[in-house]
């Protein structure tokens, strides 16, 4: 019996040395890193990584679940306007995915019909939604602008973000007020 718990106590020590190790490396690299490298930083060897993670989406899926999550808890800021709203919104946004180089893949080359994708494009949406109702108020963005139109804005930023070298600020705060030109009222 004392056996069994030991193992499973190294079972599931092993599981989390993978998800850190997995975490580290698709941050910094992305989707195209190699599984028997992070069996290797996680000191394990690579059956061990396929028996805990038969595949590389059920790794990828483990490790940017949280990521998703915290993204699909995000809104729009309080009190200001629908475009300041969206500017903090987009920039906090982004400026956190850029260091997330696997969240940035997914989202950016997720299948339309990929579940997580399809939640993430209907939160975006929500928000979107309350930046709308908020310039029935305030006018501060174009009449013709909808939810999905400020969604898609942000999953292009996403897109562009997948090309930014490093994490410059100044280049993120250009793309967000590009994108942003294109929402506001004239």
């Amino acid at each position: 019996m004392a056996e069994d718990r030991r193992q499973r106590r190294d079972a599931a020590a092993n599981r989390e040395r993978i998800l850190a190790a997995a975490g580290e490396a698709f941050r910094r690299t992305g989707m195209a890193v190699d599984m028997r490298a992070v069996a290797a930083a996680a000191g394990v060897g690579i059956g061990t990584l396929y028996r805990h993670f038969p595949t590389r989406e059920h790794l990828v899926q483990a490790v940017t679940g949280t990521d998703l999550s915290e993204l699909a808890e995000a809104a729009l800021p309080e009190g200001v306007s629908a475009l300041v709203g969206l500017r903090g919104f987009f920039t906090a946004t982004i400026t956190r995915l850029i260091t997330n180089k696997a969240m940035v893949d997914v989202l950016a080359g997720g299948s339309p019909s990929d579940a997580d994708l399809q939640r993430c494009v209907a939160h975006l949406t929500e928000v979107g939604q309350a930046a709308v109702d908020r310039s029935r108020t305030d006018r501060t963005l174009a009449t013709d602008v909808t939810a999905a139109d400020i969604a898609y804005q942000l999953l292009g930023l996403i897109r562009i973000a997948q090309l930014i070298p490093g994490s410059d600020p100044g280049t993120v705060d250009h793309q967000v007020e590009l994108a942003l030109r294109g929402l506001a009222a004239h």
